[in-house]
């Protein structure tokens, strides 16, 4: 995946309803789509442009008639509305989702190759002869 993809994909997580949808996974969730059919199931994954993974799917058509299914893949233009669970508090999720977003991961220590030791010596070496010569020069004066 390209970096302007991923930019995008952390932009619409953090300022579009796909950050509210990422709250829904692992959930049980009643999905309304365009054609006039639902879906429920357990939503397992939501990307940035919020396409939702569910499993265990029962997908209900506009006659009423049930179809299950393991796996199902929801594209957002087919996606009319989402049923959020009452039990589920939008204000705080949405918080500690973001929270769990914009949070560093530390990283990882960089390992000290020849060049950058060599470098280092040098720039002391440097510093050592700049403080020689001010000392002299302070000595003298």
């Amino acid at each position: 995946m390209s970096r302007l993809t991923e930019r995008k994909e952390r932009y619409n997580t953090l300022n579009e309803l796909a950050g509210l949808v990422q709250c829904l996974v692992n959930r049980n969730i009643l999905i309304d789509l365009r054609n006039e059919s639902s879906v429920a199931g357990k939503i397992t994954n939501v990307d940035g442009f919020m396409n939702i993974s569910m499993e265990n799917v029962v997908l209900i058509d506009q006659l009423g008639k049930h179809f299950r299914m393991e796996e199902f893949m929801i594209y957002p233009r087919y996606v009319r509305y989402i049923h959020i669970p009452e039990s589920i508090e939008i204000v705080p999720a949405l918080e500690e989702h973001i929270k769990r977003e914009t949070t560093r991961k530390p990283r990882a220590p960089v390992k000290r190759t020849y060049k950058m030791k060599r470098a280092q010596l040098n720039q002391q070496r440097t510093l050592a002869e700049l403080n020689a010569a001010q000392s002299e020069t302070s000595k003298e004066q």
